[in-house]
This record gives structure tokens, C-alpha cells and sequence, in this order.
């Protein structure tokens, strides 16, 4: 037990003690595990990031092929047992580059670090049965039990995946599960105040970092390597050169059509993508109002702006429910890019996926209206109101653009898609808002939603 106390040693180790963490402390895997990697080898640390990111997007199906073979369900063993039993099943069902008996030792010599006295054989029991049965799992019938079996067999919550096959059938239903399950490239957004796409591209080449140019949005870089490296571990990043974001979300703030000198307002701005995105959009001539009701959010944005050497951002604690109650300058434009389930980016922090529950989608909803309807009445005439929200479903999409339009017949939606790339413009299922998917566009899950003001 005292091996909780030291430094990880092994990929294993380092992954083992970010999961429990994640489990325990209700963390996000991409800002736990970092703080594991620090002295393992460079192959060792994507390993450990391997073994951590895929045993959380594979949870239920690892824990479902556990309890087959396991005398007792594993959600009464201890946080590291079931953690430790979890990583090792899942390399025995996603990967085949590390031999069984390799899987099964190592994860006996970390039982007894972790575990109680007797849980190395425990541990070595379970887990060479179910080395000798994953090619041979009994999964259900995909005819007979069509949700139990998208669920298990491509890692989805049930109930996720049954309004997916009432919305698209079970072929398009079955698309969106491996969408969700493929591991996005990492886009980065260069700061146009100090650098253009093409210089970025050099100084990142200069520091051994692979870049190729974005799918979708002009002017952004896929960050393709090399391997393990994440973008934030650059001079470029450090010194501001880049924000890392993904396109969906690139593509909100051009929306508002942000001019030099405006004064916007970010209703909801961490972690700061599309505050800085908006203050570098008005060349940094103007006002950028980041508006967050907590301080550690609010501090993400300022560090953000400041790393980027913005000084149109202007910080202010306050509930955006309330934001007529502050002292502002009339905007131009308010962005409400709302808190939501966070649905449409599970392939990113598949964590969420485990965490939301049905009813988690009116009580957003209720927060979402909340937020526009305060924003609406600050606005000016002639002002733009944009709503977005990394999700998919239709509480928090369609059902709170068409509750805002009926509330508010001053204001005008306008239509979103002619303002998107060419290659999203069409497919579109609504003729004003946008909805982006994993499957369809090979993007984050967005709805997007603009409108002006008339009276």
C-alpha cells in the first residue's frame, strides 16, 4: 500500500493512478494523468495515455467482461483493484501488442503493491480466464437486442444509444458509435496578432513538430506529430503563437461577424477558446467582456489572454443570468456558448459519457434559456445573439433555439449554414441552425444558432 505514495514506474502504474483519480475525484482524465508522466521514457508515456484514455471509453464493455468471469461484480473491489483490473482487460480486448502473460504479470506485481493481502492471486485468477475467453464473449444479438449490443460492443451509455436509433435507425445509430470512438487529431488556431499560418507551420517545423493544414476551417493546423508530443509542450504555445482548439469550436466566433473596436460580450468564457478567438478577431481594438461565475474558470480565461498577449479581454465575475445587473458598455454582440452535457465531444473526454444521465438534458436546458433570455435583454438593436453547445440533443439544441424564437419575436434568426466552409453547408436538417456530428463530419458534435435583434 505504501506504493500509492511514490513516483509511477511503469506506464501501467502511471495510468492505474490517474483512473482511480478520475474515478475517486470526479477528474478529467487529459488534466489528471500529466501529473504521472513526469520521468517515464517518451514510449512509456503514450502507453500510459493509451491504457488510461482507452480503459475510460471502453468502461462499461471492460466491466461487463469482468463480471462474466468474476466470482464477485466488480464494483465492490477497491478503487485500485478495479482500476488495475480494468486497464489490464482492456488490453487484452483492444490491444494485441502486449502478450497475455505480460498483461496478467504485470498486473499481479501491481495487486500486491495496491491491494490487500491474497489479491495478486485473486488478480492473476480472473484475469487469465478472461484472457482465454475475450475472442469467444458472448455478446448479444444485434437482431434481438439491437441497444444492448451497440452498447457493449462500441462502448456507448444504453440510453445514449437508444435515442441515437429512434433519431437515426440502427445503421446511421451504429456510424455514430464508431464516430465517437475514433481519437480526433489535435487542431490548433494560429494568434493572427502575431503570427500567420505559414510562419506557424516553420516554427513549429523548427522544433521537430508535424503540422499539416486543418480538414475544414481555413487558416487552422492539424497538429500531426510527433507521436505523444502534445501541442501544449511547445515554445510555440508558451509563447502565444497558437490557441489548441478544435474546429467546431473555431468556427463560432467568426459568427458574430466581430469587428476592430467592438465591445462583445462571452457570456460563459472558459475556458477561453472563443474569447481570445473574438479579441483577436477585432485585432485586440476593442472590448472582449469574459463573463464566468467562477473564479478558477475565470482565471483560465485570463491566463489564456495573457499567454496570447491579448488586452482586449476584460475579465468580470458575475452570473450570466444577471449580466443586466453590471455596469456595461452596449455590445455589439453576445456570444452565449452555454454549459451543456457536453455530448457531442465524448470522443474527446469519453468520461463524460459515463457521467450525464437523461435527465441531466432539461435541467440544461432550463440554465441554456436562462442565459439567452438574459442576454436578450441587454442587447441593442441591430445587435447579433449567438448560442452554441458541444451536444447533440435536442433539449439543448433545437428545443431551446425554437423556445427563444417563440419568446422573443423581436428578434430574427438568421441562417447559419451559408455561413459555414462549403464542405457543412449542406445536410443540413434545420434550414437556420447548424448541427454538427462526429459521423457525418468527421467533427465535435456543435448546434449553433445566430439572431439579431429588430426590436
Amino acid at each position: 500500500m505504501s506504493g500509492k505514495n511514490t513516483k509511477p514506474k511503469s506506464a501501467r502504474e502511471a495510468a492505474l493512478r490517474a483512473l482511480v483519480r478520475v474515478e475517486q475525484d470526479g477528474a478529467y482524465l487529459n488534466l489528471a494523468l500529466p501529473a504521472y508522466l513526469s520521468g517515464l521514457a517518451p514510449d512509456e508515456r503514450a502507453l500510459a495515455v493509451q491504457l488510461a484514455a482507452g480503459t475510460i471509453q471502453r468502461l462499461n464493455t471492460i466491466d461487463w467482461s469482468l463480471n462474466l468471469y468474476s466470482r464477485r461484480p466488480v464494483g465492490t473491489f477497491t478503487p485500485w483493484v478495479r482500476n488495475l483490473l480494468r486497464l489490464s482487460a482492456y488490453q487484452f480486448l483492444y490491444l494485441d501488442r502486449i502478450p497475455d502473460y505480460a498483461v496478467v504479470d504485470q498486473a499481479v506485481r501491481l495487486a500486491r503493491r495496491f491491494g490487500h493481502r491474497g489479491v495478486g492471486g485473486l488478480t492473476n485468477a480472473l484475469l487469465r480466464r478472461l484472457a482465454r475467453e475475450t475472442r469467444e464473449l458472448p455478446w448479444p444479438d444485434q437482431n434481438s437486442e439491437p441497444l444492448k449490443y451497440l452498447s457493449l460492443k462500441h462502448s456507448q451509455p444504453q440510453w445514449l444509444v437508444s435515442r441515437m436509433v429512434q433519431r437515426f435507425g440502427f445503421e446511421e445509430a451504429e456510424q455514430w458509435c464508431l464516430a465517437c470512438n475514433l481519437k480526433p487529431v489535435a487542431t490548433i488556431r494560429p494568434n493572427l496578432q502575431r503570427v500567420n499560418p505559414g510562419e506557424l507551420v516553420e516554427i513549429l517545423k523548427a522544433e521537430g513538430a508535424e503540422t499539416a493544414p486543418a480538414p475544414v476551417v481555413p487558416g487552422m493546423l492539424s497538429f500531426t506529430g510527433p507521436a505523444g508530443v502534445s501541442p501544449a509542450a511547445t515554445v510555440a504555445f508558451r509563447e502565444g503563437l497558437f490557441t489548441i482548439q478544435g474546429e467546431s469550436s473555431a468556427l463560432v466566433a467568426p459568427l458574430l461577424s466581430p469587428e476592430k473596436g467592438d465591445t462583445i460580450i462571452d457570456l460563459c468564457s472558459a475556458p477561453g477558446g472563443k474569447t481570445t478567438h473574438l479579441a483577436e478577431l477585432i485585432e485586440d481594438e476593442g472590448k472582449v467582456y469574459a463573463v464566468e461565475l467562477q473564479q478558477n474558470r475565470l482565471q483560465l480565461v485570463e491566463k489564456a489572454a495573457r499567454r496570447l498577449g491579448l488586452q482586449a479581454v476584460k475579465p468580470l465575475l458575475a452570473d450570466g443570468r444577471a449580466i443586466g445587473n453590471e455596469d456595461l458598455p452596449t455590445p455589439s454582440g453576445i456570444l452565449v456558448d452555454a454549459p451543456c452535457t457536453g455530448l457531442g465531444v465524448i470522443r474527446r473526454l469519453p468520461e463524460i459519457k459515463w457521467r450525464r444521465c437523461e435527465k441531466d438534458l432539461l435541467a440544461m436546458q432550463a440554465l441554456q434559456l436562462e442565459l439567452l433570455r438574459a442576454a436578450a435583454r441587454i442587447l441593442p438593436t441591430g445587435g447579433k445573439l449567438l448560442y452554441s453547445v458541444c451536444t447533440t440533443e435536442p433539449e439543448e439544441t433545437d428545443q431551446v433555439a425554437e423556445a427563444f424564437g417563440r419568446e422573443h419575436p423581436g428578434f430574427t434568426a438568421e441562417k447559419v449554414p451559408p455561413l459555414l466552409p462549403e464542405g457543412l453547408q449542406n445536410g443540413q436538417d434545420k434550414g437556420l441552425t447548424a448541427a454538427l456530428w462526429p459521423h457525418r463530419h468527421n467533427l465535435d458534435g456543435f448546434f449553433i444558432a445566430l439572431w439579431r435583434k429588430n426590436s
